[in-house]
């Protein structure tokens, strides 16, 4: 990898490395070297990620512990980190060798481990600080739709806290509305009584947001 290649990784993530040597391993995978990738800093940047996405929820948000844990877990998951990887382009930069070099697709946890060790070789190379910039720019700048739309996930890891044999089901309450433009009310049921109804544009929106408003609700008694 040459320094245009690095000058291109470092516009993407808006931080220009001052030890190139960070930047050169934090894109090695094993496959390529055996002694000098980001295998150590891959799990340094899984520390740094769960930290500080465990900072932002604690201060901008008044969600208890348990709701906390299944959003930072959620958003710093394998799957999350390498969405992020391909939607900004940078599985490019990846540099791997062996039977990795031929295959079409890349894993999806090695462009998790990516992510990972690049957000550990800006930390170590810049700070914490560029780092929560890193992390707020591409991790939790999306966290609000994420919550939205998970509230089901969220209410069900709640209600786990509480009770792990409660019954939880949502069903169809009706519909209205022109045959194009239907609006679906859904109830949620807790152990076979109806808690509360809501309406959406679909049963899955509907369904969400009976999640969101019972949860709510259970956060305000528990």
């Amino acid at each position: 990898m040459n320094n245009n290649n690095f000058a291109d990784l470092e516009k993407i993530v808006g931080y220009e490395f001052k030890n190139k040597e960070l930047i050169k391993r934090a894109v090695t995978h094993s496959s390529a070297s055996s002694t000098f990738n980001y295998e150590r800093m891959e799990f340094l940047g899984d520390s740094l990620l769960s930290m500080i996405v465990a900072e932002h929820l604690y201060k901008n948000t008044n969600y208890k512990v348990g709701s906390m844990s299944v959003i930072r877990s959620n958003l710093v998951s394998t799957e999350a980190l390498s969405k992020l990887v391909l939607k900004h382009d940078l599985k490019k930069f990846i540099v791997v060798g062996g039977s990795v070099a031929g295959t079409k697709n890349v894993a999806t946890n090695v462009l998790a481990d990516f992510f990972e060790s690049l957000t550990a070789g800006i930390y170590l190379d810049g700070g914490f600080e560029v780092t929560k910039n890193f992390v707020e720019k591409f991790v939790l700048s999306d966290v609000e739709h994420f919550v939205n739309a998970d509230y089901k996930t969220l209410l069900q890891e709640k209600l786990a806290t509480i009770d792990k044999k409660s019954k939880l089901e949502y069903g169809l309450i009706g519909s209205s509305g022109p045959n194009h433009q239907l609006t679906f009310e859904m109830g949620i049921y807790f152990n076979d009584e109806l808690i509360l109804t809501a309406k959406g544009k679909s049963k899955k929106e509907a369904e969400q947001l009976c999640a969101k408003l019972f949860l709510e609700k259970l956060e305000k008694t528990t």
